[in-house]
């Protein structure tokens, strides 16, 4: 039988680690990005201000009911 350096608990803890630094770098690209990052606000802006529409309401806009 072959012996592992690591439980399989601590694997655990390494992919849960290396999972976070991947989502932690993936905001730190969106935050360096200055359009995106004002297309977000304005997007935050327009759902406040109640210029959205439901999904289901897209949907049939864009006839995609039977893709989904």
């Amino acid at each position: 039988m072959e012996e592992s350096l690591l439980t399989s608990e601590e694997k655990e803890i390494l992919v849960k680690a290396a999972n976070l630094m991947d989502e932690l770098i993936e905001t730190l690209e969106v935050m360096q990005d200055e359009e995106l990052i004002q297309d977000l606000k304005d997007a935050m802006r327009e759902i406040k201000e109640g210029k959205t529409k439901p999904l289901s309401e897209l949907i049939k806009e864009l006839n995609l009911e039977s893709e989904i």
